[in-house]
């Protein structure tokens, strides 16, 4: 049988009726991965190559077994950027560039120390550090996989005020050594039903002990030795744990602490000064 975009539509059809995400998907994957313009090509319909018909193969097979079109592309859009993905990060997610936009917007004095705790893929130590090259920032992790994703990011988007260190969260730095923190922390609870629909993205990423609030104890607690007096500590938490993050914060002698919500006006950020 002859294979065409058209045939391969109508397979998308076929296998997810109920679902039009999935073929927004494959002409993105089209786009980004075969380079071509998608109206034109499913109007004129040309056969596809070998190395084509491969490629959307892959495609159908990874989305067969439920893989985010960002793991297949090894690509994320977050902030102005596009960053380099796989499995051994977490997808960057958009309400993520609130705390970003936040931070890119407040007043450093050049020179100043900005720590990324928990790095991942490095999206929030890069899109600070990018856009202030005047700021030294670090992206920290105990994951070496995560800081090879981070480091492949940091050469892809040309960053050089980004420095990669591997700790558990802040044990490696002196007192008073930052002006600001920033920390997107594992935070999901281990019975939270949603888990299911973050299989492919790494456990250990996602989970913390105690309802999801154990990485908050720590980093609160180390957060409030390595800032420097009137330094700033910003976390991203789930939209149900901001009185728990507050009372966290206050707990470890935090003041002036408040909260910032997300586009969907759920409390997303909290965050305040030692």
């Amino acid at each position: 049988m002859t294979k065409n975009l058209n045939f391969y539509k109508n397979k998308i059809k076929e296998m997810w009726p109920n679902d039009e995400r999935i073929l927004e998907e494959f002409n993105f994957f089209i786009k980004e991965r075969l380079g071509k313009d998608v109206i034109a090509i499913f109007i004129d319909n040309p056969i596809l190559s070998n190395k084509d018909i491969k490629e959307i193969e892959y495609f159908l097979n990874q989305k067969g077994k439920g893989v985010p079109i960002d793991y297949i592309l090894n690509e994320s859009s977050f902030y102005r950027d596009s960053f380099y993905v796989d499995n051994r990060v977490l997808i960057p997610r958009s309400e993520t560039e609130i705390l970003v936009d936040f931070i890119n917007n407040l007043k450093f004095k050049p020179g100043s120390k900005i720590v990324d705790a928990g790095v991942g893929s490095g999206c929030i130590g890069l899109s600070i550090a990018k856009y202030n090259q005047d700021l030294n920032v670090y992206g920290v992790d105990y994951s070496y996989d995560a800081l090879t994703v981070a480091q492949i990011n940091k050469k892809k988007l040309r960053v050089k005020n980004f420095y990669l260190i591997n700790s558990s969260w802040l044990y490696s730095f002196n007192k008073k050594t930052f002006d600001l923190i920033v920390s997107n922390p594992p935070y999901i609870s281990k019975s939270d039903p949603h888990l299911e629909d973050l299989k492919h993205e790494p456990y250990d990423a996602l989970v913390s002990c105690k309802e999801g609030l154990e990485n908050f104890k720590l980093i609160s607690n180390q957060a409030s030795q390595v800032l420097k007096d009137d330094g700033l500590l910003c976390f991203e938490h789930g939209y149900d744990q901001s009185e728990s993050v507050k009372e966290i914060m206050m707990m470890n002698n935090f003041k002036d602490i408040r909260t910032i919500f997300d586009n969907q006006s759920l409390p997303r950020i909290t965050l305040g000064k030692i």
